[in-house]
């Protein structure tokens, strides 16, 4: 019981410490094995991405299409379509891309192996060439679908075109329908006055009111009772470009039709002929051109250029010829075969003011007394109407006042500077030229009329002696007057013929004329006779 047992603590000490470090030794055996098989198995990976793409573009080879899988002579791989633009790019001194060997395009050649990692592109390919053809066909359909509706749009206008022809043609027919009828209640007419009964009492109905312009300046208007339209002056609407023109109204059936571009400047007057049915309007503008406009195609078809701005435009008893009054007081005799310049210049004498208004009456025999046509000129102080007589073409050539032939020139040199050379009829050598298809160029005769006040505007008959002149209030006529007068004419076998006026009826208004409106004198629809 009394033994004692030696443990020694030294030896179990470093037992155990040997085996730790043992253990130690292994497990970091096993750490450094295991990340030398990593290190091999990522270089693998990385051999292998970089055995699976392309070393041009660094994409995944494929099995079919263009980047399928070739290789060179030296051994080196590429996709088919990288390694031909490689080539292309560099010409005849290509070499391969990694070794730098010399190569060419018949070194490529296709591989077709089994262990090689390739996508498949067969579907995607497939796809790509489906929606090509996908594509194709949709650009045809929109090409197609473009032309018919350019051919519809043709078609449309062409039955719209015909539609408003149509109904020109209708309107055409209903006036002269209406023209005849009221000729055929004229009898009637007569008898039931005679018996104490009212016939026709000259009143108007508004039947329609149509906006032509917001903005306004829609100063002038011009019928035309061949085309069944009405011509309004109006300002442009386009922001882009700026100016004035026209807006077409069919009159039957009252609705706009369209608008016609023609002036930089407001419109001061518009004018069609009374008898030639040609659909040509004249137009007079501040831009100091006068435009002939043809409604059948809304085209300009000549324009005159003139020194000064264009206050109005008549048409003369030639339907080739027509009149412009300008700002300085010149009234200029155009004739639409010369396109150079005004045939004559002519003036009223001590009068400078902007003729508003020219009127064209045409000669008339009236029970045995011939009365020779003539322009009625109207400016802001004055009336005057200036007698027409036919002269040889020759005697204007050698009686001309000299002080008129170079006014004249001064004018067609202007134009001539912005238009191609054409005749000059004012020259001497084209007396023999003026005289072959010309015609006679009249010479005119001012005789002034006795009318006083701040004249607004002027309206005549064609065919008549009466004519309608509105005046503004004045200081010694204060109020609105509109004066329809006739001109009379005597002749005296010694003197020359003179011309005056007899004043048939005034009609007075207010002291204020708030907008400055244009009274027309025309024929009434119950008989020819009245006004």
């Amino acid at each position: 019981m009394g033994d004692v047992i030696e443990i020694s603590l030294s030896d179990s000490t470093d037992d155990s410490s040997d085996e730790q470090d043992e253990s130690e030794n292994e497990f970091t055996g096993q750490f450094e094995i295991q990340k030398a098989k990593g290190n091999i198995e990522c270089n693998n990976d990385s051999f292998d991405e970089d055995t699976e793409t392309c070393p041009i573009c660094f994409e995944l080879w494929t099995s079919s299409g263009p980047h399928k899988v070739c290789c060179l002579r030296c051994g080196h791989l590429f996709g088919y379509s990288c390694v031909m633009k490689w080539f292309k790019a560099v010409g005849k001194k290509a070499k391969c891309p990694q070794c730098n060997a010399k190569a060419n395009r018949r070194d490529v050649r296709v591989l077709y192996c089994k262990n090689l990692k390739v996508l498949d592109t067969t579907d995607r390919d497939r796809a790509l060439a489906e929606l090509e053809r996908e594509k194709r066909g949709r650009q045809k359909a929109e090409q197609e679908a473009a032309e018919f509706k350019a051919r519809c749009d043709l078609l449309h206008a062409e039955v719209l075109q015909l539609r408003d022809e149509l109904q020109t043609t209708t309107g055409h027919h209903k006036v002269q329908s209406s023209r005849l009828q009221n000729a055929s209640e004229v009898p009637n007419h007569k008898a039931s006055s005679s018996d104490g009964s009212t016939g026709f009492d000259g009143q108007y109905t508004l039947v329609n009111t149509l906006l032509i312009s917001v903005g306004g300046n829609c100063r002038v208007m011009a019928s035309c009772d061949y085309l069944n339209t009405l011509c309004v002056s109006q300002s442009s609407t386009n922001p882009i470009f700026r100016g004035f023109g026209i807006r077409k109204v069919n009159s039957s059936e009252q609705r706009l039709i369209k608008y016609v571009h023609l002036h930089t400047q407001p419109i001061r007057d518009l004018a069609f002929h009374p008898e030639a049915h040609d659909g040509i309007i004249a137009s007079a503008s501040l831009d100091k051109t006068l435009r002939l406009t043809s409604l059948l195609n809304d085209s300009i078809v000549q324009t005159y250029h003139c020194p000064v701005g264009i206050w109005s435009c008549c048409w003369a008893g030639d339907s080739n010829r027509l009149f412009a009054g300008c700002a300085n007081g010149s009234i200029m005799l155009y004739d639409i075969r010369v396109t150079t310049g005004p045939i004559d210049v002519f003036y009223v004498p001590n009068n400078d003011a902007p003729v508003l208004g020219l009127q064209y009456l045409s000669p008339t025999v009236d029970q045995n007394i011939s009365s020779s046509g003539g322009l009625l000129v109207g400016q802001l102080n004055k009336v005057t109407f200036m007698s027409e007589s036919s002269v040889n073409p020759i005697a204007i050539q050698q009686t001309t006042n000299q002080e008129r032939i170079e006014s004249a020139d001064d004018i067609a040199s202007i134009d001539n500077s912005e238009n191609p050379a054409s005749p000059d009829l004012l020259q001497d050598n084209s007396t023999s030229l003026s005289s072959n298809w010309l015609g006679n160029v009249p010479s005119y005769k001012p005789h002034n009329l006795p009318l006083e006040g701040s004249l607004v505007s002027l309206s005549a008959l064609p065919q008549g002696r009466q004519f309608l002149a509105s005046y503004r209030p004045s200081q010694r006529l204060p109020r609105v007057r509109h004066l329809l007068a006739e001109l009379q004419s005597e002749t005296s076998p010694i003197a020359e013929t003179a011309y005056s006026c007899r004043e048939i009826h005034n009609f007075w208004a207010g002291n204020r004329m708030k907008k400055l409106t244009r009274a027309k004198l025309f024929v009434g629809p119950s008989k020819e006779s009245g006004l």
